[in-house]
């Protein structure tokens, strides 16, 4: 066991006193002089806007730095040491124990030569849990990385939502708008469906991913006009307003509304107005990547069960704003955080988007706009998963902890859930502090 270090001198009080003024006194010249010579760092210095970085690698001088030390534990506390580990300390130890109790329930769910995923945790802006496993590419041996670009499915309609209320909070659109104000040659059968229709998946106009005829056709290249006209002449399934029914084609539209009324295409909107901003290097509309972060290769389990093989092809075209975004763990809790601190709308809006949207009748469902909306053992949670060829994404916040979770997944079907591991990571990461 380690005994507590006590400082000792062979000086008698009064000498060690006085020698300790003078060392001090040396110290302190030293320290204005060198600090005079800063401040007289040429003027093109003082401009640049790195100043503070530029002064603090002056002040790293190894003269100046040791004096930081030595006046950072003054003499007096010298002989006050206590056994006790510094707060810093204390709460390094206690992350690291919960960083370890999350990977004792993860690692166990992953093979190293199969599929993996990557996952993070943060609390209150800090990253708390950051890990990757199994593989981003079998066939090449290629390891996953914390910082592997992976799809996100449908976390997507998180930022095509944000696009829309971005708009709204400019006054370019009101959320009470009937699509065709935009989409003029949209037919609506008589019915007024409204942008908030379709963000809350009320709108009534059926899924195209549930077609019979989605999947033969998935790999090939659409425009969005084409897309559209795919499914604008699909009856509505039932009257606007009235019910809820999960609709990738009401947040396709969504995406070509940005589109007119931004005069960006979709894909440069979000780059430009989200991901630029928010410095998301590693995200993007897929074939549209700025980043060089390593992508992962999508899997799915096969027919016999017994192995992996590569997922369906699909064309990034036909799930466009709905589900076509790619992006790290890393790049999704810089989202989070920008959400969190209100960063890309009026609080209104962004309060808007997390409260569970009420129909027609006063009924409430369990979506607001982009963001599911429910409860986990009692604590308001706004979450959304994914699932498209390849991949299984879930990514989940509860605002009273602060704390904010992302599973990506590189395999649609064969691997444990990614809204199961998600919700492991957050109750562990919560603790005792959950209600039952």
């Amino acid at each position: 066991m380690l005994k507590k270090r006590r400082f000792s001198s062979a000086c008698p009080p009064k000498t060690q006193f006085v020698a300790s003024r003078w060392f001090f006194a040396v110290i302190l010249f030293i320290f204005l002089t060198e600090l005079a010579r800063t401040v007289a760092l040429p003027s093109h210095f003082q401009r640049d806007i790195h100043m503070s970085k530029l002064y603090s690698r002056r002040l790293a001088s190894p003269l100046l730095l040791t004096l930081l030390l030595v006046l950072q534990a003054p003499a007096s506390h010298a002989d006050s040491a206590s056994t006790t580990a510094p707060a810093s300390v204390t709460g390094a130890s206690e992350e690291l124990a919960l960083a370890a109790r999350i990977d004792s329930e993860i690692a166990p769910l992953f093979k190293a030569n199969e599929p993996g995923a990557t996952v993070i945790v943060t609390q209150a802006g800090l990253t708390v849990f950051r890990k990757a496993y199994g593989m981003a590419d079998v066939a090449k041996g290629l390891p996953m990385t914390p910082d592997t670009v992976m799809r996100i499915a449908s976390i997507s309609k998180q930022f095509t939502a944000t696009g829309i209320l971005m708009l709204a909070d400019e006054g370019k659109l009101a959320l009470d708008d009937d699509i065709r104000k935009f989409l003029p040659d949209y037919p609506s059968g008589g019915k007024r469906i409204t942008i908030e229709h379709l963000l809350t998946h009320t709108s009534g106009i059926a899924n195209f991913t549930n077609k019979p005829t989605f999947e033969a056709g998935m790999n090939t290249d659409q425009t969005v006009s084409q897309m559209i006209d795919s499914f604008k002449n699909d009856a509505l399934q039932f009257e606007p307003g009235t019910r809820y029914a999960y609709s990738n084609s009401g947040y396709f539209l969504l995406g070509a509304i940005i589109e007119k009324v931004s005069g960006l295409s979709y894909a440069k909107f979000v780059e430009q107005r989200i991901f630029v901003p928010l410095g998301m290097l590693d995200s993007a509309y897929e074939g549209h990547e700025r980043g060089s972060a390593m992508r992962a290769k999508g899997y799915t389990r096969s027919s016999a069960g017994s192995s992996f093989e590569p997922g369906k092809a699909v064309s990034m075209t036909l799930p466009y704003a709905a589900g076509a975004l790619v992006s790290t763990v890393d790049d999704l809790a810089r989202w989070d955080a920008a959400v969190s601190a209100g960063t890309l709308l009026k609080p209104s809006s962004q309060q808007k988007a997390f409260t569970a949207h009420v129909l027609a009748d006063g009924k409430s469902v369990p979506y607001g706009y982009g963001w599911s909306v429910r409860k986990m053992r009692g604590m308001p949670m706004q979450s959304h998963g994914g699932g498209i060829p390849g991949f299984s994404t879930y990514a989940l916040r509860l605002p009273e902890k602060q704390l904010y979770v992302a599973v990506l997944t590189n395999a649609d079907r064969g691997l444990p859930g990614a809204e199961m591991i998600a919700v492991k990571a957050a109750t562990i990461a919560v603790g005792n502090g959950f209600p039952e």
